[in-house]
C-alpha cells in the first residue's frame, strides 16, 4: 500500500428505521464508474485530516440534506477493501425521518428499503455484505435498546 493510499479511505453508511426495519439507500446513476444503477450506501472518500465519522456525516448531508451529529451515528464496523486498496468504514443512524424531508444530492434516486426485501434490489456487493453484517448485529443486540 502506498503512503497516499494509507491516508485515503471510504466512509459511508445508511439510515435505519427500527420501527419499520427499513434502511435508507440510494441508487447510483448510470454514469458512475463503479456499480452503475446499483443500490448502495451514502458515502465517499475522506478529505485530508478528516476522521471517518466526519466523512460519513459530511457525505450524508451532501447526498441527502440530512444533518446529523456524532452522537446520532453508530459505527457498525470497518475493514480493508482489498479490491480498491482502501479501508472501508461503515456507519448508520437510527431515525424515522420521512423521505420527503430529504433531498437527493447525487445518484438516480433513494428510498426506504425493507430488510426483508433486499433480494429484490440490485445491491452492490459491499452493500449486501455490510447489510448482512448489520442483520447479524441486529440479532445480537435485539435484547438491548441500543438501536
Amino acid at each position: 500500500m502506498t503512503s497516499e493510499n494509507r491516508n485515503k479511505y471510504w466512509a459511508g453508511g445508511f439510515l435505519y428505521n427500527p420501527l419499520t426495519n427499513q434502511v435508507f439507500l440510494h441508487q447510483r446513476d448510470a454514469n458512475t464508474k463503479f456499480n452503475p444503477n446499483a443500490w448502495a450506501f451514502f458515502g465517499g472518500l475522506n478529505e485530508p485530516g478528516e476522521a471517518p465519522i466526519d466523512t460519513f456525516i459530511r457525505e450524508m448531508e451532501e447526498e441527502t440534506g440530512l444533518s446529523v451529529t456524532k452522537e446520532e451515528v453508530t459505527h457498525l464496523y470497518d475493514y480493508m477493501n482489498i479490491e480498491l486498496n482502501t479501508y472501508r468504514y461503515v456507519f448508520f443512524v437510527s431515525t424515522d425521518v420521512s423521505k420527503d424531508k430529504l433531498q437527493l444530492g447525487e445518484g438516480a434516486g433513494f428510498d426506504w428499503v425493507s430488510m426483508q426485501e433486499l433480494d429484490n434490489y440490485n445491491l452492490t456487493e459491499k452493500t449486501l455484505k455490510d447489510l448482512n453484517y448489520f442483520n447479524e448485529f441486529l440479532k445480537a443486540t435485539k435484547s438491548n435498546d441500543r438501536i
